[in-house]
């Protein structure tokens, strides 16, 4: 065979691909200048777009060393020999160089999402107000909110909550914030949730390459065969590194397919959807959830309880589910009759401002540590000012601000091929629009929305380990530490920020 031209061919196809990857790059980047709401292109313009082209370069070196690696294994397994080693040296320098350079693209590409999700602006709009006379009023939201944290460690055949809360008669104002506390740690929960278990994923892998012996089909030697070697006095069977890429990478994008269609096929339909329970649980508790990932563009989640209000006790609450069971309320979306809750924002400039102006005054107060002596006085402030930016998101939302309007449509086919909603539809220059969105793009801004790049990372990991060290445990267990230190940034990053953006208390994010 001729080494020098399969090197060739491989960078030619890298070539190929990374061109293709430009384009990509340039259209995410276009996207991302129209969505920030900026007219020049500057600096930050200029570092999307390199981080951008990082990321997709890093995932073409992947692809193109991993697919080279099967092909490798197909065809030149049964031709080896003695010399076989020394003659694809040359070939295996342009292995390591591209894994080594792919894992470290990808991983810089894995720090960009964390920081884009762990950087929104989020707030939580409840719909609930105060009813003047309820005199026998006790919500019953601090017990599910206990009852649903105790779920996840329970071991007790028998429980019961006891609640020693009393009402307060003539307590007009009372509207309890235990609803926005349960929604805030849910969202806090599904931040880093993946329909890709990484545990599990990488001890299947490691039981098909360590147990069933798929290992040995790398072995230097044109044998095929899945039974363990056997050699006389003291030599030990040796492994050819671009043969152990070949059959590791089948092994792992075939698990990983098989957990993603088991998840979506049975575990969210018939055990738990844990991104539809979510927009369930607003509803049922009034609560809407308002998101801005860019600065001009974000998300919102219809909340709006049909039955007005849901700060109400244990009878009443059942017996709004069985009224809403039984179709006896209104409908949960935000247009009359609909039942739409998941939105695309597209929001203006003059919106944006006004948001700006008094989200400021609420974050102004969150952050310093005030004396005790001040501390009351600011509480007094940052609640005021946190209802007037409540009341501001009520008002727009229900189409009371003249000023700031909006309108809602679906998205057309070609704005969901590109994931970019166009202006199309816009009756005014103050007007924004609202798209109904069915696919659910609102997960970007969660792990959850993120799967490819993180299942591609941990990939890349586990190949990047292996080539090095020949050794799959190895592998799995650098790839499974690497995997929960960025679990574990995205969960401290982003409960601080959806703490700071919310007003929930860091201690009741569990």
């Amino acid at each position: 065979m001729d080494v020098a031209a399969n090197a060739r061919t491989i960078w030619i196809v890298f070539g190929s691909l990374s061109g293709v990857g430009l384009i990509l790059a340039f259209i995410r980047t276009w996207a991302w200048y129209s969505k920030s709401g900026r007219t020049i292109i500057d600096l930050p313009t200029l570092a999307k777009f390199f981080l951008y082209i990082m990321g997709i370069v890093g995932t073409v070196m992947f692809l193109v060393a991993s697919c080279a690696a099967v092909w490798w294994l197909a065809f030149y397994k049964k031709e080896y020999n003695d010399t076989f080693e020394s003659d694809t040296s040359s070939i295996q320098k342009v292995f390591r160089i591209l894994l080594i350079v792919s894992f470290a693209l990808k991983t810089i590409d894995i720090i960009h999402l964390i920081i884009r999700q762990a950087t929104i602006d989020i707030f939580f709009i409840d719909w609930e107000r105060p009813k003047a006379g309820d005199v026998n009023h006790v919500s019953a939201w601090r017990t599910y909110f206990v009852a649903n944290e105790f779920n996840e460690i329970q071991t007790f055949r028998h429980i019961f909550f006891i609640d020693w809360e009393r009402p307060k008669a003539g307590d007009v104002n009372h509207v309890s914030a235990w609803r926005t506390y349960f929604v805030a740690n849910e969202f806090n929960e599904i931040q880093t949730f993946r329909r890709i278990h990484v545990s599990f994923h990488l001890l299947f892998v490691l039981f098909l390459l360590k147990v069933i012996n798929l290992e040995n089909l790398a072995l230097a030697g044109p044998d095929i065969t899945l039974s363990a070697p056997t050699f006389d006095g003291n030599y030990t069977a040796e492994y050819n590194r671009i043969f152990r890429i070949g059959i590791a990478f089948p092994v792992l994008l075939g698990t990983g397919f098989i957990q993603y269609f088991f998840y979506i096929i049975f575990y969210q339909r018939f055990i738990e959807n844990k991104i539809m329970n979510f927009i369930d649980l607003c509803s049922v508790s009034n609560i809407s959830v308002f998101i801005l990932d860019q600065n001009r563009h974000g998300y919102y989640i219809h909340g709006r309880s049909p039955h007005g209000t849901t700060d109400v006790n244990m009878k009443d609450m059942l017996m709004n589910l069985e009224r809403e069971s039984r179709m006896l309320s209104g409908t949960r979306g935000l247009q009359a009759n609909s039942t739409e809750q998941i939105f695309i924002m597209k929001i203006n400039r003059t919106f944006r401002m006004q948001y700006d102006l008094l989200f400021r005054k609420y974050s102004d107060f969150v952050g310093p540590r005030r004396s005790k002596k001040d501390k009351e006085h600011y509480t007094d402030v940052l609640l005021e000012s946190y209802r007037n930016l409540n009341s501001f998101l009520c008002s727009y939302i229900d189409h009371s601000l003249p000023a700031h309007e909006y309108y809602v449509r679906n998205r057309y086919l070609v704005e969901k091929l590109f994931n970019y909603e166009f202006q199309i539809g816009m009756t005014g220059y103050n007007d924004s629009l609202f798209f109904v969105d069915n696919e659910k793009t609102f997960t970007e801004i969660l792990f959850y929305g993120e799967e490819n790049s993180l299942f591609i990372w941990n990939i890349i990991t586990f190949l990047f380990i292996d080539f090095l060290s020949s050794n799959y445990v190895l592998a799995a267990i650098v790839t499974y530490l690497l995997n929960l230190i960025a679990v574990a940034l995205r969960n401290s990053f982003g409960r601080k920020n959806l703490s700071k953006k919310t007003l929930v208390p860091r201690e009741l994010l569990i």
